[in-house]
């Protein structure tokens, strides 16, 4: 048997987000040292993020990498995973990019 609509509790009435004392208005003021940089310095990479900036399969990186003409940056080798410097990817994509 359904209850008594005038017998139940009113509904809880909430704020805007932002306005609510217990939670923070944005993601920064949670942590307000922490923030994201307007500008990726060297961010390493994994190698299938490398090929995806770079438009190419993860195998052709691998060829690049293994390849000491191809100009290829230089991988770095961080406990066990091979990782690329964004910024070295990036000037190798302007060196190999036909005007």
């Amino acid at each position: 048997m359904p209850a008594d609509p005038a017998a139940r509790l009113p509904r809880a009435t909430t704020g805007p987000v932002g306005e609510d004392a217990d939670r923070p208005s944005s993601p920064d003021t949670a942590r307000p040292g922490i923030g994201i940089p307007s500008s990726p310095g060297n961010l390493l990479m994994t190698v299938p993020e490398g090929a995806s900036l770079l438009r190419v399969g993860v195998r052709t990186v691998w060829r690049l990498m293994a390849d000491p003409d191809s100009g290829f940056p230089e991988p770095r080798r961080i406990r066990g995973r091979t990782l690329l410097v964004r910024s070295e990817l990036l000037a190798f994509l302007e060196v190999e990019t036909p005007p």
